[in-house]
């Protein structure tokens, strides 16, 4: 891993400056103002959180935020996510822009890197999700889908069965790299370009001294292993792709088909404390201190798939080591379809 010298730093940071002083005129200057992008650029400036990152944690991150500021529409067309209703990816992609700016652009290998995952949606011509969802209305009520295999969906709407596994499974090099997720270990980056100028290498941090040398502070933070099962809360035409899927079951109940899964884990599962709703995607630098329920979080690389989850944490010890447990929840017939290819 190549670290950001100290030399670098201050280099960077005084041409950042200047930036930030351009625009702080530009807004101060009548009948001038700062457009949106401009106060974002500006904002990173200001606090230029990537400063001392290391490249190739930097590239990375372009990556991560290259897969949500993108989006597939009902078309097949690949665009840009909807800033009108949410700039965040946005936003975070012009705080990329500005951070390797400083450092002399924008790598060519870095950003073929990241389109390599976006291209996979047409590696075999048009998205699997157009030929899945052609003609279908989705419900104007709220509905969840679950993206898979005809041959396990089937079952799942005929008999409800249903496979909830624990989040350690799903650490497994064999996956696709849409589900592969370490999902007990989370890892935040805190900054320290300015102790780094000010000659430090170390820090006192909720009570305990960290050593950084010439890096951020790397947090790793671990949970205990809990189970899950995972949703989306729309139709997303990125997701047959991403999980390998010929089907999507339609849940036209939600509530009804949360109450089942979870009333039928615990009665075979005792002393688990059920937990359900929209996973919160945590920014691996922005968000260490945000995060207060693990078994509900999900690194913001992951964002664009909007995952709806149903969780079990345990309210005791784990004496041993969790297995998949299984479920029949009834048939789901009046309240699902599935549509397939």
């Amino acid at each position: 891993m190549a670290f950001v010298s100290v030399d670098a730093i201050r280099s960077r940071l005084t041409e950042m400056n200047a930036r930030r002083a351009y625009f702080e005129q530009k807004a101060q200057t009548p009948p001038e103002r700062l457009v949106r992008h401009e106060v974002w650029r500006h904002a990173y400036l200001a606090d230029p959180y990537l400063l001392g990152a290391p490249d190739d944690r930097v590239a990375k991150r372009f990556k991560d935020v290259m897969m949500n500021v993108t989006e597939l529409d009902p078309h097949g067309k690949l665009g840009m996510h909807d800033v009108l209703k949410d700039d965040t990816w946005t936003r975070k992609f012009t705080h990329m822009l500005e951070e390797y700016g400083s450092r002399g652009g924008t790598p060519v290998d870095v950003v073929q890197k990241a389109r390599l995952p976006i291209l996979r949606y047409f590696e075999n011509g048009d998205p699997i999700a157009l030929k899945l969802f052609d003609g279908y209305q989705a419900p104007s009520t709220r509905f969840l889908v679950k993206y898979g295999r005809k041959q396990f969906l089937e079952p799942m709407l005929a008999e409800g069965r249903t496979r909830v596994c624990p989040a350690s499974f799903y650490n497994n090099p064999s996956h696709l790299a849409s589900v592969q997720d370490d999902e007990i270990s989370r890892t935040f980056f805190i900054p320290t370009y300015k102790e780094r100028l000010a000659g430090k290498s170390a820090l006192e941090f909720q009570g305990h001294n960290i050593v950084f040398g010439e890096d951020d502070i790397v947090l790793p933070v671990v949970s205990r292993d809990y189970y899950l099962f995972s949703l989306c809360d729309h139709i997303y035409y990125r997701m047959p792709t991403d999980f390998d899927a010929d089907a999507a079951l339609i849940i036209r109940d939600p509530a009804l088909f949360t109450q089942r899964i979870i009333s039928h884990f615990l009665a075979q599962q005792l002393d688990w404390e059920p937990l359900h709703g929209p996973v919160t995607y945590y920014d691996p630098y922005r968000d260490y201190t945000k995060i207060r329920v693990p078994e509900m979080s999900k690194h913001f690389g992951y964002g664009y798939q909007r995952e709806v989850r149903i969780a079990f944490k345990a309210k005791g010890p784990i004496k041993s080591a969790l297995e998949p447990v299984f479920l029949k929840i009834g048939p789901m017939n009046d309240f699902a379809e599935l549509l397939s290819v």
